[in-house]
């Protein structure tokens, strides 16, 4: 009779046998959040495809990765002139020069993982996209051909004009020294990649992302990381030497946006710094 229970099934109201809905009495024990409830905030979620980590990283992170290469060029310099009054090598030799890069990344690596832990999850893979698949080591070809083909027409843009440069006096330096040219090797093609890609294309992209958007981060940390490069002694030649790199690392910033991972920036910037190395030491 009305009021009696229904055998015949549930009615509005009742626990439903196809699992809990919204308004329902059990709906609250897998609520987002809740143990059992699929991920639904960037914290228990991937890295977004399309090259964002969803916004953790806020704009003024960037200060902490200027300050972070600051102290690491200080450090850096310092270790290095050390090393040179203690046993009177060349401040161009490799072991200066691998004592410099190291204090280098030290510092921006430092900043990496303060920000990460500071206003982030701790979690490089899930604040910076740092992850890697094999596939990567295709999009890495790829991009590295693309990069050496833009560098190609800037120098011969630039050719014999005052404003014609290199950077690559850290390589050419070794000549005649097979120590030297190992070790330098090793600092542009394998530590360069890892720490720059982490750094610029990681932490500079993120946080400019917060700012100026997807694309304009791309170009916004491009900018940054040309300017890095910049040399005293190369006078005008910066000028070609910048432009190139800011394009390189508009390609690098595309490609761990387009792939959503660091690891084919990285596989990309190590082709370009090896085949530098390979046609100062070898073919030339």
């Amino acid at each position: 009779h009305p009021g009696s229970p229904q055998p015949e099934g549930p009615h509005p109201g009742s626990p439903q046998p196809d699992g809990p809905h919204p308004g329902s009495p059990y709906w609250s024990a897998v609520a987002p959040g809740r143990p059992g409830a699929p991920p639904t905030g960037p914290a228990d979620a991937p890295p977004e495809l399309d090259g964002g980590p969803g916004g953790r990283i806020p704009a003024r992170a960037v200060w902490w990765g200027v300050l972070g290469i600051a102290a690491g060029e200080v450090v850096g310099s310092m270790l290095a002139l050390l090393l040179v009054a203690a046993t009177g090598l060349r401040v161009t030799s490799a072991g200066p020069e691998l004592v410099g890069e190291l204090g280098l990344w030290s510092g921006m690596l430092g900043a990496v993982v303060f920000v990460s832990r500071r206003y982030g999850s701790g979690s490089l893979r899930r604040d910076f996209t740092f992850a890697f698949r094999w596939i990567d080591l295709a999009y890495g070809l790829g991009a590295a051909a693309t990069g050496l083909a833009i560098a190609q027409i800037v120098a011969v843009a630039f050719a014999g004009s005052r404003l014609a440069g290199s950077n690559t006096q850290i390589l050419t330096g070794q000549q005649g020294n097979t120590f030297g040219i190992v070790l330098v090797t090793l600092i542009a093609a394998v530590g360069a990649p890892f720490f720059e890609e982490l750094f610029f294309r990681g932490l500079l992209r993120t946080a400019l992302a917060a700012r100026f958007g997807r694309h304009g981060a791309v170009w916004g940390q491009a900018v940054l990381f040309g300017f890095a490069h910049y040399g005293e002694a190369h006078g005008l030649g910066n000028v070609s030497v910048v432009l190139a790199l800011i394009l390189l690392g508009v390609v690098l910033g595309y490609t761990a946006m387009l792939t959503g991972r660091l690891g084919a920036g990285i596989v990309a910037h190590s082709l370009f710094n090896l085949t530098a190395a390979v046609t100062i030491f070898v073919v030339r």
